[in-house]
């Protein structure tokens, strides 16, 4: 086929320009050298040639540098000189200059969605070194697919949406304590929702912290108190999100509040708990300890207000006659709120793993109550533990004789599921041993491990400081632990896998470094926040190293341990980059949206529903008759409904099947010229 055969023939398929664009494209094409980086693959001259000769170009030049103020200054040039109304730019990817010339033909008068950013680089001269030929005939083909799809870009609105000044924070462990403080610090009103009947997450449960083996306590305390007393904080505990509706700057929350059955005026004087004859396992304490069927969970729990644990109580009435200020009432009922936010961070935490799962370990089987978890030391290890007397002294001595701590428990391991390093396991379990062997000196601490993972500062320290005061580092993976029989001893089975010998070490307590797993319940939230979900169960991110707060639905944002497992300072961290993002938009009172959305033809319509089940942040709503409703706020302009529809229904504007046609003509050498005539 010759040239002009293939110049008819292409010209025959774009067909003449629609109609719908009012006036006569005038393409600029800018190719960039990129310094070295696109010039040494890509003639970038013979490209930009090329370019003169497309439909609707009326520049097409070639510069070294054309993110510089003078390359900018080129493309601004012709669009004042020669009426140039779309541009192409041939030079690096979208993300990273994408804007500087969509920006700079703003600033001429234009729609920024009028330009089009051809990547050459990324694409093409990074991937052909050694390769000119090919490189450049690849670039005549990507800069042709961008004049084709520039000929038919469509301006796009940007809206400005007035956000509700108010944010709602999901979650009251340290993450959620810290987002709900710096939003309510910046002004905003926070209403802050705790499934518990107090705050402060697993931390309070803690006995020190690493590295520098800090009392949590002190730590969190004042950032309790202070949110708990904060004027712009509404803090309800005992509560659940029952339904959550609208998008990014306005949202509807439902949320059910169980009753304490215990009234605000409860002085905190402890006399019902103290004649109760009921007696549970304690949560707080991991089981370790017993509460009653009214108590505060633990001393300085806030609220300080007792709770009636309705389950367990044997309506004796006890607590109601003893209480001096009748703040005990059986009679309260649940209630529902209704809260009108702008912003959401969630921050609901973590569960540890049970490993009952793990037959060969014996967790939670009887006679071998002695085989624990991290969590379990922890409240052992406390001074305020009911139990702290009877630590690690089994019946016939006064001090341990040895401990055994087995990490990756629920963790990198196939069988479970859990292929994910928890990452904080061992940081525990190296704190831990050392407190257990710094308390009792001559006991006999061993940690086996599959690989010690320390990174940070002061973690590498606190490591090293472990090895100094005796504890044993032993690198297996446990198969099996065992009660001997004529000793009554546990027995651990592993196998050094550096010296590869067998052992069999006694132990009088095995500690198992269980997993962080995404919390119970997660499921149901997220599906009621309409967020995705990671693989392994956590709240997904929108983008893991760009976007790790922002979740799938935009005015949804995650902090600490629901998107991963993460330490207390990571946490802390992530919790007030949260914050910050969910309350830009609320201080400025508004956001500015682009209207790239898609369109539906409902004469295409089927009402087949597929378009709702592939929408990632839930922009589409089907209506009573079947046809889709897209949310323009949500909608994050992604592109996955087109491909699921079967009709070619539903478009997105500038992204429609129309220009992707047009794009993908040119890439596949349906242009007008081959690779053997440049």
């Amino acid at each position: 086929m010759t040239v002009e055969e293939k110049v008819k023939k292409t010209d025959e398929i774009k067909g003449e320009a629609d109609s719908k664009y009012e006036e006569e494209p005038r393409i600029g094409v800018f190719v960039c050298h990129c310094g070295h980086n696109i010039a040494d693959t890509v003639d970038v001259a013979k490209v930009a040639e090329y370019a003169k000769n497309l439909p609707n170009v009326v520049k097409a030049e070639h510069y070294m540098f054309m993110c510089s103020k003078p390359g900018v200054q080129m493309v601004k040039d012709s669009i004042e000189e020669l009426g140039v109304n779309r541009t192409v730019v041939a030079s690096c990817s979208k993300n990273q200059h994408g804007r500087t010339f969509a920006n700079a033909i703003s600033e001429m008068g234009l729609n920024k969605h009028r330009h089009q950013q051809v990547n050459i680089r990324e694409y093409n001269s990074w991937v052909h070194k050694k390769e000119k030929a090919k490189a450049t005939y690849k670039a005549t083909r990507l800069v042709e697919a961008g004049v084709n799809r520039a000929r038919k870009l469509e301006d796009v609105e940007t809206r400005r949406v007035a956000t509700t000044k108010a944010a709602l924070v999901i979650g009251a462990g340290i993450a959620g304590l810290r987002s709900a403080h710096d939003l309510a610090e910046l002004g905003i009103p926070v209403y802050l929702i705790e499934k518990l009947s107090t705050i402060g997450g697993h931390m309070t449960q803690l006995n020190k912290t690493f590295p520098t083996l800090e009392c949590p306590q002190c730590s969190i305390s004042p950032l309790t108190n202070g949110v708990a007393n904060h004027p712009l904080v509404e803090l309800y505990t005992n509560a659940q999100v029952k339904s959550v509706e609208g998008s990014m700057g306005n949202f509807e929350v439902e949320v059910e509040i169980k009753p304490r059955y215990v009234k605000d005026n409860c002085t905190s004087c402890g006399e019902c708990a103290a004649h109760c004859p009921v007696e549970v396992s304690s949560e707080w304490d991991s089981g370790m300890a017993v509460r009653k069927a009214i108590y505060k969970a633990y001393p300085q729990a806030i609220p300080a207000t007792y709770i009636r644990d309705k389950k367990n109580c044997i309506e004796c009435n006890t607590c109601i006659n003893v209480c001096p200020v009748q703040a005990i009432d059986f009679s309260m009922q649940k209630e529902t709120k209704t809260f009108k936010v702008g912003s959401i961070v969630v921050a609901v935490g973590y569960d540890e793993y049970n490993p009952t799962e793990i037959e060969p370990y014996h967790y939670g089987q009887e006679g071998y109550e002695d085989v624990i978890t991290q969590l379990k030391l922890e409240r052992m290890l406390a001074p305020g533990s009911l139990t702290n007397s009877q630590l690690l002294r089994p019946s016939d001595a006064k001090i341990p004789k040895s401990v055994v701590i087995i990490q990756c428990v629920g963790s990198r391991n196939d069988q479970v599921g859990n292929v994910y390093c928890t990452g904080v396991c061992c940081k525990f379990a190296v704190k831990n041993a050392r407190i257990v062997k710094e308390m009792y000196p001559d006991s006999d601490v061993t940690i086996c491990y599959i690989d010690i993972r320390t990174p940070g500062l002061n973690f590498e320290e606190l490591y090293k400081s472990a090895q100094e005061v005796g504890v044993r580092f032993i690198r297996g993976r446990p198969s099996e632990i065992i009660r001997d029989p004529v000793s009554g001893n546990l027995e651990v089975i592993v196998e050094d896998t550096l010296s590869m010998t067998p052992l069999q070490l006694k132990a009088d307590m095995v500690v198992l470094s269980a997993a962080m797993v995404p919390p119970e319940g997660i499921g149901p939230l997220g599906s009621k926040l309409h967020v995705l979900r990671s693989k392994e169960g956590f709240l997904k991110e929108f983008h893991i190293k760009m976007n790790p707060t922002l979740s799938s639905k935009g005015g949804i944002f995650l902090a600490g341990a629901i998107q991963g497992p993460k330490d207390i300072s990571e946490s802390v961290a992530q919790a007030g980059n949260a914050a910050a993002l969910a309350a830009a938009p609320l201080v400025k009172g508004y956001i500015e949206r682009e209207m790239l959305v898609p369109s539906v033809d409902f004469d295409l319509c089927v009402r087949c529903g597929l378009c709702k089940t592939v929408c990632a942040p839930a922009a589409i709503e089907i209506n009573d008759d079947g046809t889709p409703m897209v949310n323009e706020i949500a909608c994050k302009s992604c592109g996955m409904c087109m491909p699921a529809c079967p009709t070619g229904a539903i478009q997105l504007i500038n992204f429609s099947d129309e220009q992707l046609l047009d794009e993908i003509i040119a890439i596949s050498g349906g242009g007008v010229i081959c690779e053997d005539e440049l």
